[in-house]
């Protein structure tokens, strides 16, 4: 049994931009990792890439081939904020963001970091902004019944609970709202991604989830900001180090609970924004300031 964790356009009439721009796109398009970094790799700050020109130069200096449909790698970067899209009548061309080019130099240098980086943005990329592609919610919450059940589960099962929960938290017309739907397919791209990050929680043929050990203590700092946005804090609030919240602050990667200690421990001494003290109930942690991939 599942364990279930509890373009805006001014110009649009209110009817209008509930019927035009409110997204109901959960289902995860065929963006693998590999082909999402790749791309990543070619594109430049300096100037726009056409869908050709970024399949044509992975082509032929990395002697990578793209599926047939290039849409989806770069509009994947779009919708992380890796990129900006640009759109000059049927032409769409791609460039660098500021945060892609961050992520761009992190994955020349450090391949398994900058993996989970993407995986941050995915898990932690939903807002609740009615044009947001919904498909960031449904990527977050198969981590999180997958996190909660400690279990790769199957495909079709993890499908079913998503769907009754989007029924029930976005209370869907399905007429009106297309792209409303997810599959087995779409958890199968959950975990691709998540088969992508070294070493990886989940094995292919293997049902348990492997909590992960890192060494990049900017992973946990992440997590942590995530779980203080999640749970509605106040940065510098002190928060004591119980085992349901270093579950939570460990679940974003996936993390081994002493693994994640152990990284917020050495986040205290190396950065600012983080401090670590001793109470009578137990160490305490207080994030003072936002923590996000620009603060790496």
């Amino acid at each position: 049994m599942l364990c279930l964790q509890s373009v805006t356009n001014k110009e649009l009439s209110g009817e209008m931009m509930a019927e035009n721009l409110e997204d109901a796109h959960f289902y995860l398009d065929n963006a693998p990792p590999t082909e999402v970094s790749n791309v990543l790799r070619v594109l430049s700050l300096g100037h726009d890439l056409t869908l050709k020109e970024i399949s044509v130069t992975l082509r032929d200096i990395y002697g990578f081939l793209m599926q047939k449909d290039l849409t989806y790698s770069p509009r994947r970067l779009y919708d992380l904020g890796l990129a900006t899209q640009i759109r000059r009548g049927s032409t769409v061309t791609y460039r660098l963001a500021e945060m892609g080019s961050l992520v761009q130099n992190i994955l020349s240098i450090d391949p398994p970091f900058a993996m989970d980086l993407m995986h941050y943005l995915h898990y932690s990329g939903y807002k609740g902004d009615p044009v947001q592609r919904k498909y960031l919610w449904s990527y977050r919450r198969c981590c999180e019944i997958v996190w909660g059940n400690m279990s790769v589960i199957s495909p079709t099962e993890l499908a079913s609970a998503i769907l009754g929960e989007m029924r029930d938290k976005f209370e869907l017309n399905y007429e009106k709202k297309i792209g409303a739907r997810f599959n087995d397919k779409a958890v199968g791209q959950v975990y691709s991604w998540l088969r992508s990050l070294e070493p990886s929680p989940i094995k292919k043929g293997i049902s348990s989830v492997f909590p992960r050990t890192v060494d990049r203590y900017e992973l946990a700092l992440l997590a942590l900001d995530d779980t203080y946005q999640t749970r509605q804090y106040t940065y510098g609030d002190p928060v004591i180090m119980d085992d349901n919240f270093i579950k939570q602050v460990s679940g974003v990667f996936m993390l081994d609970s002493q693994c994640c200690k152990e990284l917020l421990q050495i986040g205290s001494r190396l950065n600012q924004s983080l401090k670590i003290s001793e109470t009578l109930s137990g160490p305490a942690i207080s994030l003072m300031k936002p923590f996000k991939i620009d603060n790496i």
